[in-house]
């Protein structure tokens, strides 16, 4: 049985698209209610629960991703409950220190100058790190069974949907910040336990057929062999996302912290085409390289990224041209933050042109090359934060990110060329790339000269140039390679 790989792709990156503005809403609705430096708060509640669970989950969510995907490809579905427990029972003993840790450490005779209202969200947000770990593992058991769809509906529709009720609800009444830590909370133990009973009903039931020359099972040692690289790259993930805000809160005060965190998400926003891509591809990608099937991984990256650029790159030169109105619905402070776009925005547009290699590299069994990579671009990122914030201030802090994430592409980039032989060519890339600069960025450009960079040059940019770029896009079709990424096919 074949299934299209744009099929569930493009119900995935509907569900991720939905996920964003969901999230993104939440946000908005919060620095409407509370101001910049609830914002700062908000953003920090945030934080704890991310860099929470990836600490607790330290990868194995990514090691069920590729491990189950290949050991099913083979014919070895029996592995996957021994995989579930391999990572399932470390992954909640991680999460019960880190929770308890969490609490004690908020003990008003351990830390005395700690703002109330800064200790009052721990308590509360704390325990549901246990939770948030064990929705993380079913999400990853999920897309390895070649769940993607049910894997994003869960984690990008429904999740951050209740997110957004309770949030909605939260300012409405007037509540205040314990109130909304719960709000962002609470959600988890609903989404888990229907991810939970996803898994178990998914779960391979059907005799082996391994093939001789079959890679060879799962170890415990293996698998986290495999997962604690990715755990420590995750964290350093984490910790890069909010490693700029929690500076800027330091060194510019909780406001300023708030006003370049809505900055940030929008930027996240863009960086979710990529994550989506990452999760429809990755299984596959896993599967064809565990079969040998390397020409086959190939299309899927080439395909992948001539589509990624097509779609992250009008996205961000609209965040460049348009920052000014895209910040005001935070509120007349955020406008201030609009340029730094402009530093950021470059630099991903390149990371979106590098595809997927993120994704191959760990698919392909570099989890530590990766952590490397991770490694470095963090470096990078303290470093000039550090030296940046106090003489650039939103500027420093946005040049540190795009170096830091330039870092990390150019790393990934190469060495998937070099040990996987995988990259797109210069051809491959060029009518997308070609026709994203000059409709949507030249017109982008038109439009903000002619009738401004606020809303209504903004409405005007959406309608009419992402309009014509969107017709463009449809009839030139075969050129931008959209249309073998839609006859692209996933066999299992």
């Amino acid at each position: 049985m074949a299934k299209s790989l744009a099929k569930s792709g493009a119900l995935a990156s509907l569900c991720v698209m939905y996920g964003a503005v969901a999230a993104f809403a939440a946000q908005l609705v919060v620095s409407n209610g509370f101001g910049a430096q609830g914002s700062g708060t908000f953003f920090q509640i945030m934080a704890l629960l991310t860099v929470g669970t990836s600490l607790a989950v330290f990868g194995a969510d990514t090691g069920l991703v590729r491990i189950i995907s290949a050991q099913v490809a083979v014919g070895r579905g029996s592995a996957v409950r021994s995989l579930l427990k391999f990572a399932v029972i470390p992954a909640v003993l991680f999460a019960f220190i880190i929770a308890s840790s969490s609490l004690i450490y908020a003990l008003p005779a351990l830390t005395p100058d700690m703002p109330q209202v800064y200790r009052a969200v721990l308590y509360v947000s704390a325990p549901f790190i246990v939770a948030s770990a064990l929705m993380t593992l079913c999400f990853g058991a999920l897309r390895g069974l070649q769940q993607v769809v049910t894997f994003t509906v869960l984690q990008n529709v429904l999740l951050p949907s209740l997110r957004l009720l309770a949030v909605v609800a939260v300012v409405a009444l007037g509540a205040g910040f314990v109130y909304l830590a719960l709000a962002w909370s609470l959600p988890v133990l609903l989404v888990l336990a229907v991810a939970g009973y996803l898994v178990f009903r998914y779960l391979p039931r059907t005799a082996d057929t391994v093939q001789a020359d079959a890679i060879v099972a799962e170890t415990a040692k293996t698998f986290w062999g495999f997962s604690s690289a990715r755990g420590v790259a995750t964290i350093v993930e984490s910790i890069l996302e909010w490693i700029d805000v929690m500076l800027i809160t330091v060194f510019m005060g909780v406001a300023a912290g708030g006003i370049y965190g809505a900055v940030n998400r929008y930027v996240r926003v863009g960086a979710m085409v990529e994550h989506t891509a990452r999760m429809v591809t990755g299984p596959a990608i896993s599967a064809s390289l565990a079969t040998g099937a390397t020409d086959r991984a190939r299309t899927i990256f080439v395909n992948t990224t001539r589509v990624l650029v097509a779609i992250a790159w009008p996205f961000y030169l609209t965040m460049m041209f348009f920052g000014p109105a895209l910040l005001s619905f935070f509120g007349s402070e955020f406008t201030e933050a609009a340029p730094i776009f402009w530093i950021i925005c470059s630099a991903m547009m390149l990371a979106a042109a590098a595809g997927g290699v993120q994704s191959v590299l760990l698919m392909s069994g570099k989890s530590r090359w990766q952590l490397y990579n991770k490694l470095s671009s963090l470096a990078v990122a303290l470093v000039l934060n550090l030296l940046l914030i106090p003489a650039w201030g939103l500027a420093g802090a946005a040049t540190a990110w795009a170096a830091a994430v330039l870092t990390d592409t150019s790393l990934a980039a190469y060495q998937v060329f070099k040990h996987v032989g995988i990259r797109a060519s210069v051809a491959e890339l060029a009518p997308a790339v070609i026709l994203s600069l000059t409709v949507v960025g030249g017109g982008a450009g038109l439009v903000s000269l002619l009738v401004g960079q606020h809303v209504t040059g903004l409405l005007v940019h959406l309608v009419v140039v992402l309009g014509l770029y969107g017709l463009l896009v449809l009839k030139m079709r075969k050129k931008l390679g959209i249309a073998s990424f839609l006859t692209s096919r996933k066999k299992h």
